[in-house]
């Protein structure tokens, strides 16, 4: 039995389905399946992004996939086990449908959301690892959270089942589930790795990206050499200030590739890199790709 069929017959729907509400209606596009990465890798099985119909209301059976859900604008409620959930805007859901039956309604129309139903061995090892107990609801505060640019990335690509996609969804699936986690648990380097001053400026570095860096300025406000902030910043974040920096920079950048029509020299003023040479030749070293091929191969 596909998974189509899978779904098909564990949801019922109030009112009955009429001809133009097919099951895609609520769960966007099914994807071409691979046997040798599906249940092995991370997999999305359906997906999209979608307005749910406001006059119906969905249960579906218990089934043996994760559920990602944004969303978008408006509102939803989602009845989980005995307890009412509420799905406002900027709300990212989490949740085990193999946990327990669900029901899916639109509170607040256009209830416009982004979903996938996904599958995977890796997920229930992520689940084990964090208090998760089948659901997590978490407040995306940032239009920059990497969680939402890796569903963006996700959302721009393709359904069919060849090798190179599958293996991109994966990685995009444990990126989007392991910065979720990490964001929601605010988890942190622990306190021996990490005096409180490299939290300050990881912080300043994240919020203020378009400011310029200049190390001579750290080394006189926190009165410890520049080398000594490097190799401590390296050891507690995985690279130095400047690289970190740069790093986040292009994190942003990719977001606005995709969900911006913003010309290259635009996007790359828009997150502090005043030559755009210098950003094309970074973003290349960095992704393995210039910006417009990034944004060509990732948007269709």
């Amino acid at each position: 039995m596909t998974f189509q069929e899978t779904f098909e017959k564990s949801i019922s729907v109030k009112p009955p389905l009429t001809p133009e509400f097919l099951p895609e209606a609520f769960v966007g596009s099914f994807y071409e399946l691979s046997e040798e990465t599906t249940d092995r890798l991370p997999t999305v099985l359906c997906g999209g992004t979608l307005e749910f119909p406001s006059i119906y209301k969905l249960t579906c059976d218990p089934m043996d996939c994760h559920m990602l859900l944004y969303t978008r604008t408006g509102s939803g409620n989602l009845l989980w086990g005995k307890k009412n959930h509420s799905l406002t805007e900027g709300t990212f859901l989490y949740m085990d449908c193999s946990a327990s039956s669900f029901t899916l309604e639109a509170a607040q129309s256009p209830w416009q959301i982004s979903i996938f139903l996904v599958r995977g061995t890796l997920l229930a090892t992520l689940d084990s690892l964090v208090p998760f107990g089948g659901l997590l609801l978490h407040a995306i505060v940032s239009t920059h959270s990497p969680v939402l640019s890796g569903m963006e990335r996700l959302l721009s690509g393709s359904t069919d089942a060849s090798l190179r996609n599958k293996l991109t969804d994966a990685s995009l699936l444990q990126g989007i589930i392991t910065d979720l986690f990490i964001d929601a648990w605010k988890m942190e380097a622990p306190a021996d790795k990490c005096a409180p001053y490299l939290s300050e400026i990881r912080q300043y570095l994240n919020t203020h990206f378009t400011a310029p860096l200049r190390l001579d300025d750290l080394e006189k406000r926190y009165h410890i050499s520049k080398y000594r902030i490097c190799h401590e910043f390296s050891q507690a974040f995985g690279s130095p200030p400047v690289r970190y920096l740069n790093l986040r920079r292009l994190e942003i950048a990719t977001h606005l590739l995709l969900t911006t029509d913003r010309r290259i020299h635009e996007i790359s003023l828009d997150v502090g890199f005043e030559n755009t040479n210098h950003f094309i030749n970074l973003f290349k070293r960095e992704m393995g790709t210039t910006p417009q091929a990034y944004r060509d191969a990732h948007r269709g």
